[in-house]
Order: C-alpha cells, then sequence, then structure tokens
C-alpha cells in the first residue's frame, strides 16, 4: 500500500476515529455493567470519568465534527456528523457525575479543558454553518450552544457547595458514631459500625448528588431522543448495502465504519443518563411536600448559586491599586457574577422545565404503585422475621444518611440496596477465609513468642539498632525455618501457604499504624525479602536449603544464616554515604536475620536436650504464629480507621477494604476475643518492639479461658475506644 499524498491516509485518520470511539465505549459499558452489578441505577462513574485521557479520547472521537474539508453536501458526512453529536452529547452525559469527586484545582482544570474542547466544536460547526448554510449543521450547532458548553460548568459550580454540605454533616455524624460506640474483639459490633460509615459514604457520594440533579435528567431526555435517531441510522446502515459502497467522502470506507461505531456508542452510551433520568424519583420517599418542590421548575436549590454568591461578596485583592480601580474592579465583577448567577439560575430552570414531563408520569405512577401496594398489604400476611430484621436495621441506619436537601427523604428501596450491599459484601468476604493462615494460628497459645524471637544477650553489630516491624520479624524467622534439614515439603508449603495469607493482614496494620520514615524502611526491606522467599527461596540471593542439601544439622545452619548476615552488615558500614534503598533494605534485612539466627542458637544452647528439626520447626512456627496473634490484637482498631477517611473521594472503597478485612478476620477476632492481653496502652500495641520490650512476666501466656472459674484473676479483653 503506497501513499501518495495526504488525502490516502485520511480513511486510516477515520481507523484512529473508530479506535477511540471504541475505547470510550467500552468505558462507559464497564461502568453500565458496575452500576448493574452493584445496583446502583444512579451509575457512578469508575471507568469513564474527566481527566487528560479521557477529554484526549473525547477530543479524537470528535475530529470529523472540527474537519472544515469534508464535504458537507454529501449525505454520509451530514450522518456522520450528527453521530457524532448524539456521541458526544452521551460521553458528556455519562461523565458529568464524575466531577463530584475532584478537589477546587482537578474540578478548574478539567472543567475548563472539557469547555475549551466544546466551544473549539461550536466555532468549527459555525464555520460550517456560514459556507455550507446546512440545516443539519445549524440545528446540532444550536443544541451545542444551549446545552453543552453551560452544564458542565453549571454542574462544576454546584460541587464545592455540595462538598461542603456534604462533609459538615459527615463531620456531625462521625462525632456521633466514635464518641458512643466503644469497639472490641466482637464482630457483631464492629459490623454494626462499618455499616454505619458505609451508609454514610453511600448516600453522601457527590456523584449521586449529581445524578440525581436537573442537569444530568436533562441530559436524559435529549440522550434519549438521540439514541432513538441513532437506531434508525444504525438501521439504515445495513438495510440499505449501498451506504457501504459509497466512497464520495474523503474518508471513504472508514466514514461508513465511524458510523457504525459511534452509533452504538450513542446507543449504549445513553443507558445511563436514561435510567438516571427515570429512576431519580425513585430515590426519594413521595411526599407532598417534595412533589411540590419538584413540580415547581422556579424554585433553585441555594447549593447552585452559592459559589458565585461566595465570590460576589469576597473581598477585592489587596494588588489592585488606589481606590478608584478597586471600584471599578468591585462594580465590574459583581456585573460579570450577576449574569453568571442569572445564567445559572436560567439553566436549572430549563432543566427542570425538561424533566417535568417525565417526572410528573413517575410521580403519578409512584403514587399509584404506593396505592396499590398499601391496599394489597389488607390481605397479606404478617411480616415474616426476616422482614422484621430489615425494618429495623433501616431504622437504625438512617440516622447515617448524608443528603444536602432535609425535605427529600431518601426512599426505603434505596436504603434496603445500601445495607445489602455491604451486606453481601461481609458475606462474600466470609467465605474467603484463610484457612491455611488460621492453621498457623492454632499453635499459639499466648503472646510468649514476641519476647522470645530476640535475645538481649546477642550482641549488637552496629551502634544504631534497626526497628523492627512485624513483617520483616516473621518473614525472617520464616527464613530460617525454610532453611532448616530433615523438614517434610508439605510443612515449607503450609508455613509459605500461611504467612502468604497473614502478611495480607499484616500489611494492614503496618500502612494504618507504622506510618513513620524507619518503619516504613523496614516494611520495604521485609516486602523485598519476602518475594525471593516466596518464589525462590532464597533469602538475599542465598539458597536457604543449599546448606540442607549438604546436610548440615540445624545449628550448623543457623551459624551460616548468622554468619552471611553479619557479612552484609559489616560490608554496609564500611561503605560511605549509601543511600540506595536497595542497599538499606539489604542492611536492614541483614540486621533482623542476624539477631534472630542468634537468638535461636542460644534456645538450642540453653536447653538440655537438643532440640531435633521437627521440634525446632514448630518452635518456629509457634513464635511466628504468637507473633501475628499479637499483631492482629490491632485489627479491631484498623478497621476502625479504615472506615474514617478525611477524602470523600477514597471513603467508600476505603470502607469496602474494611468490610472485607472485617468479614476475612472474623474467625482471627472470635479467637482472640478468648485471649488476655498484656497491659500496654492502644498506641504501644501497634509495634513489635513495644510487645517485645515487655518482661515474660507481664505477656499472658495461654488462653483465659483455661483459668479455673473459681480463680481470681480477671479475664477483661481490650477495649478499643475510637476517637
Amino acid at each position: 500500500m503506497a501513499w501518495t499524498s495526504p488525502a490516502d491516509a485520511i480513511p486510516w485518520v477515520g481507523l484512529y476515529i473508530c479506535v477511540a470511539s471504541l475505547v470510550c465505549t467500552l468505558a462507559m459499558v464497564a461502568d453500565v455493567f458496575r452500576g448493574f452489578g452493584q445496583w446502583k441505577l444512579w451509575f457512578p462513574c469508575r471507568f469513564f470519568t474527566i481527566n487528560a485521557a479521557s477529554i484526549t479520547l473525547i477530543a479524537i472521537t470528535t475530529k470529523l465534527l472540527v474537519d472544515l474539508s469534508t464535504n458537507l453536501s454529501d449525505d454520509h458526512e451530514n450522518i456522520a456528523k450528527f453521530v457524532s453529536i448524539c456521541f458526544l452529547v452521551a460521553m458528556l452525559a455519562n461523565i458529568l457525575p464524575s466531577l463530584g469527586l475532584m478537589n477546587d484545582k482537578e474540578l478548574l482544570l478539567n472543567t475548563v479543558a472539557l469547555c475549551i474542547l466544546i466551544l473549539t466544536i461550536n466555532v468549527n460547526m459555525w464555520i460550517q454553518v456560514i459556507i455550507a448554510q446546512s440545516s443539519l449543521v445549524s440545528w446540532t450547532t444550536i443544541l451545542l450552544l444551549i446545552l453543552l458548553i453551560p452544564c458542565p460548568f453549571s454542574v462544576a459550580l454546584t460541587v464545592s457547595a455540595s462538598r461542603r454540605a456534604l462533609e459538615q454533616r459527615y463531620k456531625e455524624l462521625h462525632s456521633l458514631a466514635s464518641n458512643y460506640e466503644q469497639i472490641n474483639f466482637s464482630s457483631k459490633e464492629l459490623i454494626r459500625y462499618v455499616k454505619k460509615y458505609w451508609m454514610m459514604a453511600e448516600t453522601g457520594n457527590p456523584q449521586f448528588v449529581i445524578a440525581c440533579s436537573p442537569v444530568s435528567c436533562a441530559f436524559g431526555d435529549v440522550c434519549l431522543v438521540l439514541a432513538f435517531n441513532s437506531v434508525i441510522i444504525l438501521v439504515d446502515q445495513f438495510v440499505d448495502i449501498s451506504n457501504f459502497q459509497n466512497y464520495d467522502s474523503d474518508y471513504k470506507w472508514s466514514i461508513n465504519v465511524i458510523i457504525v461505531f459511534q452509533s452504538i456508542g450513542a446507543i449504549v452510551g445513553s443507558i445511563a443518563p436514561i435510567f438516571r433520568c427515570l429512576t431519580t424519583t425513585g430515590h426519594f420517599n413521595l411526599s407532598m411536600k417534595w412533589s411540590k418542590h419538584h413540580i415547581n421548575v422556579f424554585r433553585v436549590e441555594k447549593h447552585w448559586i452559592q459559589t458565585l454568591q461566595l465570590w460576589k461578596s469576597s473581598p477585592v485583592p489587596k494588588h489592585i491599586p488606589g481606590r478608584h480601580c478597586k471600584k471599578v474592579f468591585h462594580k465590574i465583577r459583581n456585573l460579570i457574577l450577576n449574569f453568571c448567577i442569572a445564567l445559572q439560575i436560567t439553566i436549572v430552570v430549563i432543566c427542570k422545565t425538561e424533566c417535568l414531563i417525565p417526572r410528573f408520569f413517575l410521580i403519578l405512577f409512584s403514587y399509584c404503585y404506593h396505592f396499590g401496594k398499601s391496599y394489597l398489604k389488607r390481605f397479606k400476611e404478617e411480616p415474616n422475621a426476616s422482614d422484621s430484621n430489615v425494618i429495623s436495621d433501616m431504622e437504625e441506619y438512617t440516622g447515617y444518611i448524608l443528603q444536602i436537601e432535609p425535605d427529600a427523604k431518601l426512599s426505603k428501596r434505596i436504603l434496603r440496596n445500601v445495607l445489602s450491599s455491604i451486606t453481601r459484601l461481609l458475606q462474600e468476604s466470609e467465605k474467603k477465609e484463610p484457612r491455611n493462615l488460621m492453621k498457623l494460628l492454632e499453635k499459639s497459645t499466648g503472646f510468649i513468642g514476641v519476647v522470645e524471637f530476640d535475645n538481649d544477650q546477642v550482641p549488637p553489630l552496629h551502634p544504631e539498632e534497626v526497628q523492627n516491624c512485624w513483617s520483616l520479624v516473621t518473614v525472617t524467622l520464616t527464613a530460617i525455618a525454610l532453611a532448616l534439614p530433615n523438614i517434610a515439603n508439605c510443612h515449607f508449603k503450609g508455613l509459605l501457604s500461611s504467612m502468604k495469607e497473614g502478611l495480607q493482614f499484616v500489611r494492614h496494620v503496618e500502612e494504618s499504624l507504622n506510618d513513620y520514615d524507619e518503619m516504613i524502611k523496614a516494611r520495604k526491606a521485609a516486602t523485598h525479602v519476602w518475594t525471593d522467599i516466596e518464589v525462590y527461596c532464597k533469602w538475599l540471593q542465598i539458597d536457604l536449603q543449599k546448606k540442607a542439601r549438604k546436610g548440615k544439622t540445624s545449628k550448623d545452619i543457623l551459624q551460616w544464616l548468622g554468619d552471611e548476615a553479619a557479612k552484609i552488615v559489616i560490608q554496609f558500614k564500611t561503605r560511605k554515604n549509601v543511600s540506595l534503598d536497595h542497599s538499606l533494605s539489604k542492611f536492614i534485612a541483614a540486621s533482623s536475620m542476624y539477631r534472630i539466627s542468634q537468638t535461636i542458637l542460644l534456645h538450642c544452647h540453653e536447653q538440655e536436650n537438643c532440640p531435633t528439626d521437627e521440634e525446632l520447626f514448630e518452635w518456629i512456627s509457634t513464635i511466628i504464629a504468637d507473633l501475628l496473634c499479637a499483631c492482629f490484637t490491632n485489627l479491631p482498631r484498623v478497621i476502625t480507621m479504615k472506615c474514617h477517611v478525611d477524602a470523600i473521594e477514597k471513603r467508600e472503597d476505603n470502607i469496602r477494604t474494611a468490610a472485607q478485612l472485617l468479614g476475612r478476620s472474623k474467625n482471627i477476632l472470635k479467637m482472640l476475643k478468648k485471649r488476655q492481653l498484656p497491659n500496654l496502652d492502644i498506641e504501644s500495641m501497634g509495634y513489635v518492639d513495644k510487645w517485645h520490650a515487655l518482661s515474660k512476666s507481664q505477656i499472658p501466656n495461654g488462653n483465659s479461658a483455661r483459668i479455673q472459674p473459681g480463680s481470681s484473676s480477671s479475664n477483661e479483653s481490650l477495649v478499643v475506644t475510637i476517637i
């Protein structure tokens, strides 16, 4: 294939437009599937959001609209341009709620970028109107001017005010949920706590506010009309085969491919906006007051113009010189802002008017449905126990709903769906119980292992002691256990599987509680070492099974590991200005290996009868189990910390993680509830070195359930108070 002129490459440019259109369509489809899967018929944006990549893709898909070289007298060109407009409207309607999760800077940059793109399309379309006098192009340009340019700005202006209102309400409910709740190892209490914050996160989602707004509803109406037209165009394309043989356009065969791809994209992309429009009424409890407010199109809520009013009341910048200049600036600014306020009110009124007909029928249908349902209840039997439980649950968590408009109460269906989603997530997580980890934890009867893993009699190799973290200590002990001889392979595999599951919980604890520099460095070293152990059965490139294969004893292997670790530490000490993360990680891992291997050697020497390889492996496994149990006493605190996140855009994901963590750790918490804990404050419990600093007499060894009923010993479980 030879290109003799730029015109020969244009069909391939059309194919490039098709690829960009396909990517955008797939992203919208992913959001639709996710919305249906979670039964969120307002379809929050997850995959197709406003950012630099999506705006670039939108610009590529609308290349045909800004192409001034196209032949406007050709029907295929005009149809392709109309389909591109339909596709553009569908993309904007889908992407609009994603504005709710942006901060002020991101909101400004992305909204301005999007509006510049729409304005550019408009300018090019107007040029084509002037040149070709095309009625179709003129109509589409007017549509863009009226609908597309103001709408992103209109919604963007409400985001800051909506977020402030939601944040204020969230702070009030957070203080209510945290100050009067005491969370212990009871999974029921933790589930109640998670559900409260899940209710706040789901109902206080800024995307939900935008998806239920009049602008979003108006987009749904427009998408319904444009999707119907796209269906007709798509059917006509396949009915009349001659359409695929028309090459009058500069884009030749690719113009038909563009029409097909973007017609499908417009139809599929209209699903979410149409459902948002149709289901908005069903999101709220119907009342006469609420219905009157929504029928009154001239009632404009304060959050629509609150940001503009704040700008209007802000003081004149100090850098403007002179009283006269400040006066002129103040008047011009107020004049512009007054125009913007009037424009914003006009947009809201127009959108509400556009939504009036579908909303009126939906309200009428909803009243008929509720009337019929209440009438049929007279002939139904009394509600069963499960229905009563659902109703009681809804009543308990209704007080944790976040809303901007106090008059618009969320419907019971929405509340039921919110509670069902978190209940389903908890149940699914419970099915993913870490079975291998539970087998390892059963070897632990107390927390004595946190004292025994490191002996103070081992002389330090470096004046600055390396701080330990839970993962570093357990990973180092695992490496030593794997290096022991005469151990069945199934035991090695069992320990690795248990550690793999255990480290998932440990990382959550460390990321939440051990967040300063020294701990982060120790975590990086543990991660680096664990990767080599899990994949290659090596510790810092040293084959752990090397000495066992040569018939060495356990003591020889422990001494060899200590010597190798000492070499790395001494080598690190002799270097000057070493700042590489890799070298530092090796030093931290080697320091830990030296102390722990020498501690185990001392333990072997202290025994009257030298332990066998199997006994030593079991002893090390028990130490690991004790350490993990001690670490997991922090899980209630970690779960509650993950529930409360200041960043509104991260709140839902964090609570989802907390729910999954709670579901998987249910049996772990049940096991720990039976334990008697040492006298250690809440903050110190997050650090392995704080546990290790306790004396053996301060560490309860054995389950508190083993204490005889007549004993005076108390069995008080630790209570974690959320502040």
